[in-house]
């Protein structure tokens, strides 16, 4: 039995249909990423799953628990947004503290998040005084400090430079590696996906769904920057051209490799 279970029959918004017959499954301790075209419902998909929009038709479920619904939402859900959302009048520490009960223990974890993506000397500065690079990685120890089971990411390193990306990318990993939550990480980046994900779900045009769920082939860790990520873009590329267009251009098999 899978650890989560998504079947998303029909979500609307209006009369637009956004997804339809979108099914997949993962086992905790995976790193999923999602991928398809600009504005196919990939954020829309994050928040049916995180229980933040109850209004669709189909089932997603935790360990055979629903959490479509608001009470059944596990207290070990984490996620990261495209803005870090910290709070400017709370401390880098104490925005990590925010998810916490407060008791001595959590404090100490929250430090300890902290100087693990590399704020250990920030733990006093306000939001404002951090660059855009910092405040992700307050984002980041946040959504680990409540030992998710499940994270959801959306975008969480869009817009940043290589080099600021690159060492919050390495610190997801080191903590994924040690917690081994389950991860559905969006991203418009083909490259950043196949560097980070076991697996990578392409997602279609509107009404969206799931048209390849691709295993990763590489051995970690992998390079965003190397060959390896490069050749292997290029071959999915070369079977499927128009994959981030949402279409694919020749019938596949779920779990496809090329």
């Amino acid at each position: 039995m899978p650890d989560l279970d998504v079947r998303i029959d029909e979500k609307r918004f209006g009369e637009a249909v956004i997804l339809r017959d979108l099914t997949f499954s993962a086992q905790r301790g995976e790193f999923l990423a999602l991928v398809g075209p600009s504005g196919v419902g990939k954020s829309t998909l994050l928040h049916l799953i995180a229980g933040l929009d109850t209004h669709f038709d189909g089932s997603v479920h935790w360990h055979g628990t629903p959490l479509h619904h608001h009470p059944q939402a596990p207290k070990s859900l984490g996620m990261m947004f495209q803005e870090p959302r910290l709070m400017p009048w709370l401390s880098a520490l104490d925005n990590v503290r925010l998810v916490l009960s407060g008791t001595e223990a959590e404090g100490d974890r929250a430090r300890m998040l902290l100087q693990e993506v590399g704020l250990g000397h920030a733990l006093d500065a306000w939001p404002n005084q951090l660059s855009g690079g910092m405040q992700r990685r307050v984002a980041l120890a946040r959504a680990f400090a409540v030992a998710p089971r499940l994270l959801l990411m959306d975008e969480p390193f869009v817009s940043l430079d290589m080099p600021t990306g690159n060492r919050l990318r390495e610190s997801l990993l080191e903590l994924w590696r040690r917690d081994r939550p389950l991860v559905l990480f969006v991203t418009h980046d083909l490259r950043e996906a196949l560097a980070l994900a076991d697996r990578v779900l392409f997602m279609s045009e509107p009404p969206a769904r799931i048209i390849l769920d691709y295993v990763v082939p590489l051995e970690r860790p992998r390079q965003l920057e190397g060959t390896a990520i490069a050749k292997l873009q290029e071959q999915l590329f070369a079977h499927h051209p128009d994959l981030l267009s949402g279409a694919l251009d020749a019938p596949s098999e779920s779990r496809d490799k090329p």
